[in-house]
């Protein structure tokens, strides 16, 4: 049922930016090598075409920060070693793909009915995770509408920033505190 729900309200997010996506098609990221998490045009479709984040891969960048501020948004929940689940927080967010963020994101890619379930944050996941995306606004500012918090981004120059502090910092692969 909740897939069911954030495909509906996915779809009326997507008709609601026709009108900016009928002008041109967004190009896609150069996925072979990205530094940053990049967009351009509606927010919708920027993530699909994203490297991958894991625990061995990027695991420590704000392109992870950018990630687990996802994962709290929706709510997602971690496993510890017992079995019990506990809901992903915002102290949480910390910039390193560990443990939990792997167990936060095989849960929210359960949830989210993806084909893969590995705790990889890939295309096939950034790309179901930026349908939730609504923006960008004159200033820059994308908002993430998750199941329990939304979040906002900063995307500037085609760039992507997360918010660490009071500070906007660019949403890179290689960590940048």
């Amino acid at each position: 049922m909740q897939h069911k729900a954030r495909l509906l309200l996915a779809a009326v997010a997507v008709t609601a930016s026709a009108g900016l996506a009928l002008g041109a098609a967004a190009p896609l990221a150069t996925a072979s090598g990205p530094h940053v998490v990049d967009g351009s045009g509606a927010a919708y479709n920027d993530w699909g075409d994203e490297g991958t984040l894991s625990v061995n891969k990027h695991s420590k960048s704000n392109a992870t920060r950018l990630w687990q501020s996802v994962l709290y948004a929706d709510g997602a929940r971690w496993k510890d070693s017992s079995g019990d689940l506990h809901t992903f927080t915002a102290s949480d967010i910390d910039g390193i793909f560990g443990w939990k963020t792997r167990s936060a994101t095989k849960y929210w890619q359960a949830q989210e009915e993806l084909e893969d379930v590995d705790g990889i944050v890939g295309k096939e996941t950034f790309g179901q995770a930026d349908g939730f995306l609504d923006g960008p606004s004159s200033d820059g500012l994308v908002t993430y509408s998750g199941l329990v918090n939304k979040v906002d981004f900063k995307r500037l120059d085609g760039e992507y920033y997360v918010r660490i502090g009071s500070k906007w910092k660019v949403a890179a692969y290689n960590w940048r505190s």
